[in-house]
């Protein structure tokens, strides 16, 4: 695969700045964007207790969140059977002086990572489950998985945080119920175009999450 975007990928236009920041990382941790109040938003993705998230996403958006996280310097291991989707953000991140390791099975997964040099696990795939994996500090394990599917709820509620790009009517049901969102909370997933929700237990913001001019020119052009 070549380092650019795989063909059909539906990729929002890159941010509008005046300024050439790969990442902007704020006062604690990564920055996702920017709120319906322009406020930026960012999660503690690193922690000393280790950190679980599910992401559904689009696959860039997927992408971006791995990039920024490398960019922080973390080691970034994915595990997918079908690692055709993940070369070209490989290629990326070993051009940026980056660490990658692609997997096929749970094998020579970090521990736990350090303070400067966190550890970010990827399960993409049937064979591992990101839901129940044990983890190390300053570690964060990021599944992929449907918010439509039945065992949603689940998984969701084993999970500190997720981000959500793509949703269906029985998703954003499930999130309600995992997460005992508002009807405030849930109108936020409407139309979410290039924007994602950050959810967790009975909070929601939705963040503007497109990707720099830098990101978009390294990871998609």
């Amino acid at each position: 695969m070549s380092q650019t975007a795989p063909a059909g990928w539906q990729l929002p236009p890159a941010e509008e700045s005046g300024k050439a920041a790969v990442v902007r990382t704020g006062p604690s941790g990564l920055v996702l964007g920017r709120s319906a109040r322009g406020a930026q938003v960012a999660i503690r993705l690193f922690r000393p207790q280790g950190t679980r998230i599910l992401l559904d996403l689009p696959a860039y958006a997927t992408w971006l969140v791995a990039f920024r996280a490398m960019c922080l310097g973390a080691h970034l291991s994915v595990i997918s059977e079908d690692h055709r989707g993940w070369r070209g953000l490989a290629k990326v991140v070993g051009e940026a002086g980056g660490t990658i390791d692609l997997l096929r099975r749970a094998e020579n997964l970090p521990a736990q990572g350090r303070p400067y040099r966190p550890s970010l696990v990827i399960d993409d795939a049937e064979s591992f489950d990101g839901i129940q994996a044990p983890m190390g500090a300053w570690q964060a394990m990021a599944t992929i998985t449907s918010t439509s599917s039945s065992s949603a709820v689940h998984a969701l509620r084993n999970c500190d945080l997720a981000l959500i790009g793509q949703t269906s009517g029985k998703s954003v049901d499930h999130l309600r119920r995992a997460y005992l969102l508002s009807p405030q909370h849930t109108a936020l997933f409407d139309d979410l175009g290039s924007a994602v929700v950050l959810a967790m237990p009975r909070r929601a913001v939705r963040v503007e999450f497109p990707p720099t001019q830098t990101e978009y020119e390294l990871l998609f052009a």
